[in-house]
Formats: structure tokens, C-alpha cells, sequence
């Protein structure tokens, strides 16, 4: 938008037109004591402030409703509709040594260290899960066999583009036949632990999956954990399937990080991916660009 504006153009006044207006003016400001030496004070001050009235009012009228800033407006208030949410609060003390051992790669050296974790809601109602975010510089020296309905492992060795040893990880409780595997832990790339979060871009991803799935294949689930800038109060999400979106879920805000999660029930299969679509607010309700 352009803000350099131009006056509109008018006639020129006459003479005796200039003579009315400044004896119209001197009238209306002539004080109620005799004070010459003050007379032409107030007639500059009411043109100064007539002059800022009509140079406001170009800029306004010229700037669209919608734009930050722009006078007679606020910013749009987004008002959030989530009425289902995912937070627990904190993990319960008796299960810190859980969420810990599993924030660990098999024979990998330990314990690893929580950076932060959040008691959360399960992928069935008789269920809760932990997730955490943790780190360990130790090396993992072998590479189990995969097993349905138990642990997901991670690679053996920290990749190149994961060495400064963040993982993030999920324990799902309690132990059912019903939830698949019941802990996993993965790593987070280098790159992302170190993108600092910014007013454009509010949320910085470090891990996410959107394929777990119940062993009866009748839920489907996908979760994300991000760094979050100081401004975002609030996260919500929902899942898109087959062309049509699942309700908005509350997430968590907490310490700098944000956990988010959906989940959709019907028949799936094994592979199958949940779409999902984030936003986040700020603490006055306003849309906070997630990038």
C-alpha cells in the first residue's frame, strides 16, 4: 500500500474569503479576558489541529479495515472453538523413571535427561500417554528386531544430522494389547532443535508422527511436538480424511514447547496416514502465524 498520499487539490481562496475564516477563528478563540499578546496562539494551534484531523483522516480512509493498525479497527480477534483437549498436565512423579528409560535407543548408555515432558490423553478412552523431549550424548551401540505391540527402536548411531543427541519419545499407559506398540522414541534433527521460533513463523516442528494406529485398526492418530515463540498461548488442531475435517483439539502450551494431537475412528489400515491442519493463538485470542 501506498502511504506517500497526496492531498486532494481545491480552489484557492480569496481574498475576502481568507478574511471571514480568520476573523470566524479569532472570534471563537478570543479568550474571556482582555489578553493580546496571547490572541495568535490559539488561532495556530485550532489550524495546526485541523490540518492533523484532515491529514488522519486521509490515511485512514486510504487504509484497508483489515490491516494491523489500521484506526477504527482492531486486530481480528480469532475466537477458539476446540471443546475436546489433550492435556493431563504434569507427568505424575511414579512415572518420570518410565518416560526416562524410554527416551533411551536400546543399549544405548544412560540415563537420558528430560528437557520436558506432559501427561497427555491416550489413542483409546482407558488410556493416557507420556511424551517428553529429552537428550543423551551417550552412543547406542546395537540394533534390535522390531516387534508388534512393542518397543519402536531407533537407529543404532546418531546420524550426521542428528549428533547433538535430542530425541523425542511417548509411553502409552497402561500396557494394553488394545494400543500397538506402547513406547517409541526418535531423534531430533540438529537443524530443528536449533531454529529458533519467530513472530512469522510461531511453531518449529522437532517431531511428529501420523500414522499410529490401534492393533483393532479402528483409530487413527497423528501428534506433533514443536518449539513454540513466547507469543503462542494457545495450539489447536484437527484431522482432514477423505476430503472432510475432524473437530478442532486443544493442545498444550507449556515451557516453551507445544504438544498437539488428533485422532479419527472408522476402519484404517496399516500405512495409513491422518492429514492435519494447526493453528495457534496468542493470549488475546489472535491468530499467531504458525509457518
Amino acid at each position: 500500500m501506498n502511504t506517500e498520499l497526496e492531498p486532494p487539490r481545491v480552489p484557492p481562496l480569496s481574498a475576502a474569503e481568507r478574511s471571514r475564516m480568520r476573523n470566524q477563528l479569532m472570534e471563537r478563540t478570543r479568550p474571556a479576558t482582555g489578553r493580546p499578546a496571547r490572541r495568535w496562539i490559539a488561532p495556530m494551534v485550532g489550524v495546526g489541529a485541523v490540518a492533523a484531523v484532515v491529514a488522519g483522516t486521509l490515511v485512514v480512509t486510504q487504509k484497508s479495515p483489515d490491516e494491523p493498525g489500521a484506526a477504527g479497527t482492531s486486530a481480528p480477534l480469532a475466537s477458539p472453538e476446540a471443546r475436546v483437549g489433550v492435556d493431563l498436565g504434569a507427568v505424575p512423579r511414579g512415572d518420570v523413571a518410565k518416560i526416562v528409560a524410554d527416551c533411551q535407543f536400546p543399549d544405548e548408555a544412560g540415563p537420558a535427561q528430560l528437557v520436558w515432558s506432559r501427561h497427555v490423553r491416550g489413542i483409546t478412552k482407558d488410556s493416557s500417554a507420556l511424551v517428553a523431549l529429552a537428550l543423551n550424548t551417550k552412543r547406542a551401540t546395537a540394533q534390535p528386531t522390531v516387534t508388534r505391540g512393542g518397543r519402536k527402536p531407533g537407529p543404532g548411531g546418531a546420524p550426521s544430522t542428528a549428533k547433538l543427541g535430542y530425541r523425542f519419545c511417548m509411553t502409552r499407559m497402561p500396557p494394553s494389547a488394545k494400543l500397538g506398540a506402547v513406547a517409541s522414541v526418535a531423534r531430533v534433527e540438529d537443524k530443528a532443535w536449533r531454529t529458533e521460533p519467530t513472530a512469522q513463523r510461531g511453531l518449529v516442528t522437532l517431531g511428529s508422527t501420523d500414522g499410529d494406529i490401534t492393533n483393532d485398526l479402528t483409530t487413527l492418530q497423528a501428534w506433533r511436538l514443536y518449539r513454540a515463540h513466547p507469543d503462542v498461548a494457545k495450539v489447536e488442531a484437527r484431522y482432514v480424511l477423505d476430503g472432510k475435517t475432524g473437530p478442532w483439539t486443544s493442545g498444550v502450551v507449556d515451557g516453551g514447547f507445544a504438544y498437539l494431537e488428533v485422532q479419527a475412528n472408522g476402519k484404517f489400515t496399516l500405512g495409513q496416514r491422518l492429514e492435519t491442519e494447526v493453528r495457534a493463538f496468542d493470549a488475546q485470542g489472535r491468530l499467531v502465524p504458525v509457518g
